[in-house]
């Protein structure tokens, strides 16, 4: 399955255009064993049931919700599970994860993959040295407030206002997975939703727990919010989420390598030193692949989509990576 037509950037400005479509009609259901079957040995008990996964696209709810209209991915895990809400990267959708979706159900979490306002210029195209046009964007993107020259989103796009009608929906289509609890007057239940997000997903995830303290972010590829010495004016200051609740994982053959490390040290996670690179890292809240996966557009877009390298049994190679970050912030 392929997403939206993606369009990122090389370092001198270059437009690569991936090869995507718009995936139509309902996804065929999975079962959440296949995601179980690829714990390894020593890992966490898995949850005993889970709820079938729900493809849909939001205009069926409501007149309001327009373009972009790529159907979201969700699933209920047993028990008193976390959500987790994953963002997608410039131009794509949220079943080009549906392996790190599934991951995240072995784990214990519930997942949304939420589509969202992400088509177009990336924001680090759009924003490069301009510290505030990255807030701006941002929050517009969120919320739907104050609309600029950098983005124009109205409140019935927001990914707020897609997050309360998926929940919505999912709360009458699968009552099992009780999802009204992560709801509370139309916002999220902060402390009881993880955000995870790749390159522009995870940009924004990490603007969210700035703006809210929440369980957890979980940032692949990404934020690409810092531009030399110049970082998105939201990261001048603390935010509501701690850097202990933050974790990053990114390939050091990267293209935006430089401006996600830069991020990240902005954000007071920590600074990586590419040399101490492993293959598939665990063990720290900056992580760093030595593994080659192609080219440096290629390394961007492969730390956790469904296209980046598997295993010759056809695991996904960075799962384990995945995992690892998955559990650090599952507990409050």
């Amino acid at each position: 399955m392929r997403g939206r037509d993606r369009a990122w950037t090389s370092a001198v400005g270059a437009i690569v255009l991936l090869a995507a479509g718009l995936l139509s009609g309902v996804a065929p259901l999975l079962h959440a064993a296949r995601a179980s079957a690829a714990a390894p040995a020593g890992a966490s008990t898995p949850p005993s049931s889970t709820g079938k996964v729900l493809s849909f696209k939001l205009p069926y709810l409501e007149h309001e919700v327009t373009d972009p209209n790529a159907q979201d991915v969700a699933q209920h895990a047993a028990g008193d599970a976390p959500l987790l809400v994953f963002l997608p990267a410039t131009g794509e959708v949220p079943n080009d994860y549906r392996e790190y979706l599934e991951t995240a159900v072995s784990v214990g979490y519930s997942v949304l993959g939420l589509d969202y306002w992400n088509v177009g210029r990336s924001v680090t195209r759009t924003c490069r040295a301009d510290s505030d046009c990255y807030t701006q964007l941002q929050e517009n993107r969120l919320n739907g407030s104050d609309p600029s020259r950098f983005s124009r989103v109205g409140v019935s796009n927001s990914i707020l206002r897609r997050f309360s009608a998926a929940i919505a929906y999912l709360e009458r289509q699968d009552p099992a997975g009780a999802w009204g609890r992560y709801l509370v007057d139309d916002h999220p239940r902060w402390d009881d939703v993880v955000f995870a997000g790749h390159s522009q997903g995870g940009g924004e995830s990490a603007f969210i727990a700035h703006r809210h303290r929440v369980r957890g972010v979980l940032m692949y590829s990404s934020p690409v919010e810092t531009y030399g010495d110049v970082s998105a004016s939201w990261m001048r200051s603390p935010g509501a989420t701690p850097p202990s609740r933050m974790y990053g994982f990114d390939d050091v053959h990267d293209l935006y390598f430089e401006r996600i490390v830069g991020s990240w040290k902005r954000l007071g996670m920590g600074i990586p030193d590419a040399r101490h690179a492993t293959r598939v890292p665990t063990g720290s809240h900056v992580l760093l692949s030595s593994l080659d996966v192609g080219n440096p557009l290629e390394s961007h877009g492969h730390s956790v989509n469904d296209f980046g390298p598997r295993t010759t049994s056809g695991t996904m190679v960075f799962a384990p990576t995945w995992r690892w970050m998955l559990r650090q912030v599952r507990e409050p």
